[in-house]
């Protein structure tokens, strides 16, 4: 199986084309201007480097966050424009999903999954030793986190800042610093069923924006 996976919604982006398991070409990080602006370029000399096109592809797989909302935004359109010119499938990971993906946890150990939000809280996800999630992704500052965790008495801490996590949770907890990397987006993506609508983003926070007021006449 031949898969083509990005992630653009974290500062860490990167690109990887992968066939049954294996990196064919990368990971690659754009580098020099906006990410956005950088991926298809990448994209592009990839597939000639492996001498691919798209259509040889048996999928396509993006992080739809959580994660930097222009990002999350430019990686996503990108790739869905990719599988609507092509028909190839995409398949849509969540960053806490792909961060992770590559962990190994002891028995009665749960993974605390973390991501940089930009802001003073971080993104999380706790996932059991077999990797299922147990909740939905939350955010939260790491000074709140003792509270939370403190059912579950063996703890790793995985993603990005998972040594300063960690240190807040207690001196047992174990920390693996971690970025997203594409090729464990593809490996995510190459054991599930395609979706029969194109991913959509994932949003913890709501996307800020800034809402125009009507100015009110004053009397003269």
């Amino acid at each position: 199986m031949k898969i083509l996976a990005l992630d653009s919604a974290t500062s860490h982006c990167s690109i990887a084309l992968c066939t049954d398991g294996r990196r064919i070409v990368g990971d690659r990080t754009p580098e020099g201007g906006s990410q956005g602006d950088a991926i298809p370029g990448v994209v592009e000399a990839m597939l000639q480097e492996a001498g691919l096109a798209i259509d040889d592809l048996d999928r396509l797989a993006v992080t739809i966050g959580p994660g930097r909302f222009t990002g999350l935004r430019a990686g996503l359109a990108f790739m869905r424009g990719l599988s609507l010119a092509s028909d190839v499938p995409l398949i849509g990971v969540t960053t806490l999903e792909a961060v992770f993906e590559a962990t190994s946890c002891a028995d009665q150990e749960v993974a605390l999954a973390v991501i940089d939000s930009k802001r003073a809280e971080l993104f999380f996800q706790i996932f059991d030793a077999q990797g299922h999630a147990l909740g939905a992704a939350f955010a939260m500052r790491p000074d709140g986190l003792a509270p939370r965790m403190s059912s579950h008495s063996r703890i790793i801490v995985v993603g990005e800042h998972a040594g300063m996590v960690a240190a807040r949770l207690g001196a047992s907890t174990r920390a693996i610093e971690r970025h997203v990397e594409a090729f464990d987006v593809a490996a995510i993506a190459a054991r599930q069923t395609p979706p029969r609508a194109p991913p959509a983003p994932l949003y913890v926070h709501p996307p800020a924006t800034t809402m125009a007021r009507a100015s009110k006449s004053r009397p003269q």
